[in-house]
């Protein structure tokens, strides 16, 4: 892989992990397509947020897939309103 792009990735990934929850939320994605990490998801994270580790090509594209996933649905989703006591008819 070009270096350039590495660089400029890791920079708008540290960016992005920097936000509060984000870190936490992506580990836990990751470690439920790919459980049993060793050191786990979140160390990991925590160590490329701080810039002491860089992660090889695969871990990069398991890491960029969790980071484009959309924080929001797009579309409504319809919910079934749960009534404790039946509406009077």
């Amino acid at each position: 892989m070009d270096r350039k792009y590495i660089g400029q990735w890791l920079r708008r990934v540290r960016k992005e992990l920097a936000v509060s929850g984000r870190l936490s939320e992506i580990a836990c994605l990751l470690e439920m397509q790919y459980p049993g990490a060793n050191p786990t998801w979140s160390e990991q994270l925590r160590q490329l947020r701080n810039g002491d580790w860089e992660p090889d090509p695969d871990q990069l594209t398991c890491i960029d897939a969790a980071l484009s996933r959309p924080r929001k649905l797009t579309t409504p989703v319809a919910v079934t309103p749960f009534l404790l006591f039946p509406m009077p008819q």
